[in-house]
């Protein structure tokens, strides 16, 4: 329709949606900084304290984590976006519910799964390729972990769901008090008291059990999506499946490179035995630390387009996309290209003499930040395949990744030696990545902009001019009845409210639903202080309704970080 053309105005909407991703971006940014420097820290010790071949037992029982890691992901990721879901249509108690059966399915899951690997230890040692020299230290490590193994997952699990649930600086704090605690017993333990590599192991279970302890606090605000109820289901609730489904893409991902680590394993291994392995381990902290990058300038995209898409906002969901990966390129491209130059800085911090691995190791380096472009533009487009429902294409995308890169790692082992792992999987990602943009149709928003189902989208500062332009769009697209609930109900109301202040930032939109409803929007944001991101707000202590299916009344929300007036109209 021509009047779609005359009425939509992108740059205000997005100005809000960046806005809204600094709050989970900035947190988020922090708390991997701490996160994952605490195995790059617990590394350094184990190398600089007990030597290089403790140092490759690392690689050897991480495949182990990444097994860990995804059921973690599994809950965390797939309950975070139904709850997110919840929070775009207003249903708090159903959230409630799919979070209580949530947690207890990941508990009963992580002791099942520790249970049969601490049984059958020393085979799982041998299948992970642990040489002779390094077996001890990978026993001893191993041992540790899956003890422990029951707080490594729930503070996986509680970075995504917390954040999902508003709580992104909660989140923060848990992964620096984390961080503090891993890094200052790994000091303890490996420089002063020189303990066994098991105490490094130790530091990090401890570190995760205090971030699990903080999470608690979360369970006493008021208004919270995420808390303990009976874990009955009822009507119209999904099942745990359902609700978990869609972080089963990403829990895939983790179990495909635990088979990729394992098969990198074995080709390092057989060419360069304990020097190959020690070469894995370096590489593996190098992504632990491009993961700080790739991982939070994607992490927004969840949230908010999960959000967006429960609100039944087409336009939204496209314009979260497009801007978040733009942010993303921003953050990472730097830090790519100087890694690429200059790859000896992250070599020297590991007190490498192996001759093997300072003539590997610099190759090896560039191919992987190179490649962790790559790792970031799927990261993006898994999670807003993710959010918007379309999880089985985003679960192909993984299994063409891991079969290409197993593949092309064995078939380029001879030829190419210790470098063939980082080539296969530079080759798998770029598959990975041509197949997703292909079978998901996700060329469209990374470009150019899209109204989708957007009738009128502009915004502004409340001023007299803006708020006569609102008016004359809404007459365009709307009945004259509608018209005046829009400004009888959402306008006038915060005209007179203390949210509308001179410098208040405002995004006003009229959808048609896909059921053929239609919703006028007002979106504005709140604090912007460094306290307000790092730490979040309070919420209120009013339930709300369920708000797709209130129509004619003006819904108030909290819309992510943001408020939102909204009213429905039947179509």
């Amino acid at each position: 329709m021509e009047y779609i053309r005359s009425t939509i105005n992108y740059v205000y909407e997005d100005k809000l949606i960046r806005k809204s991703s600094l709050h989970y971006l900035i947190p988020a940014i922090i708390g991997l900084v701490f996160g994952q420097l605490s195995p790059v820290i617990g590394g350094i010790c184990i190398s600089g304290s007990l030597g290089e071949v403790p140092f490759s037992a690392l690689s050897t029982v991480e495949p182990v984590n990444l097994i860990l890691s995804a059921i973690g992901c599994l809950g965390g990721v797939g309950c975070g976006i139904t709850i997110s879901k919840c929070s775009g249509s207003g249903d708090k108690e159903m959230a409630a519910r799919i979070f209580t059966r949530a947690v207890i399915a990941m508990v009963l899951a992580t002791v099942a799964v520790s249970a049969v690997m601490l049984i059958f230890h020393d085979p799982l040692l041998r299948f992970l390729r642990a040489t002779p020299d390094n077996f001890a230290f990978a026993r001893e490590y191993l041992f540790v972990i899956l003890i422990g193994s029951l707080p490594i997952v729930l503070f996986f699990a509680g970075d995504y769901i917390l954040t999902d649930d508003n709580d992104p600086g909660l989140v923060l704090v848990a992964n620096i008090v984390a961080a503090i605690v891993n890094i200052l017993g790994n000091i303890v333990g490996m420089e002063v008291l020189h303990l066994h590599i098991g105490a490094s192991a130790f530091a990090m279970v401890l570190g995760d059990l205090c971030a699990c302890l903080i999470f608690l606090r979360h369970f006493k605000k008021k208004d919270v999506l995420c808390r303990f109820v009976k874990p009955v289901r009822k009507e119209g609730d999904p099942g745990i499946l359902a609700a978990l489904k869609p972080g089963t893409p990403m829990a895939i991902m983790y179990i495909m490179f635990t088979i990729q680590m394992i098969v990198q394993n074995l080709v390092l291994s057989h060419e360069s035995g304990t020097s190959g392995l020690g070469n894995s381990a370096v590489v593996d902290n190098l992504v632990l630390f491009l993961t700080i990058f790739t991982a939070s300038a994607s992490e927004p995209v969840m949230p908010l387009v999960s959000s967006y898409f429960g609100e039944g906002n087409h336009c939204g969901t496209l314009l979260v996309k497009r801007s978040i990966y733009h942010l993303g390129l921003r953050i990472l491209v730097p830090i790519v290209v100087l890694l690429v130059v200059f790859p000896q800085l992250f070599i020297a911090i590991f007190s490498v003499q192996d001759p093997i691995m300072l003539e590997t190791l610099p190759f090896a380096i560039r191919i992987v930040c190179i490649n962790a472009l790559f790792t970031f533009t799927n990261d993006s487009m898994v999670n807003y395949l993710s959010a918007t429902e379309r999880e089985r294409i985003a679960t192909i995308s993984y299994a063409i990744q891991i079969t290409v890169n197993i593949a092309a790692t064995l078939g380029l082992a001879k030829p190419l030696g210790m470098d063939a792992p980082w080539y296969g999987a530079m080759i798998a990602n770029v598959c990975a990545c041509a197949f997703l943009l292909v079978a998901g149709r996700l060329f469209k928003g990374f470009v150019k902009e899209y109204p989708e189902n957007a009738l009128v989208l502009t915004g502004g500062q409340t001023d007299a001019a803006q708020i006569e332009a609102w008016h004359k769009d809404t007459a365009k697209v709307l009945t004259s009845e509608q018209a005046d609930a829009v400004w009888n109900k959402i306008i006038e109301p915060f005209l007179a409210s203390d949210a509308n202040t001179p410098d208040q930032l405002c995004s006003y939109s009229i959808i048609q639903r896909d059921n053929g409803d239609k919703a006028a929007i007002l979106r504005y944001g709140g604090h912007t202080s460094l306290k307000h991101l790092l730490l979040g707000e309070e919420g209120s202590d009013e339930d709300e309704e369920e708000l797709s299916h209130v129509y004619g009344e003006c819904v108030n929300s909290g819309f992510n970080t943001l408020q939102r007036k909204m009213i429905n109209f039947k179509g």
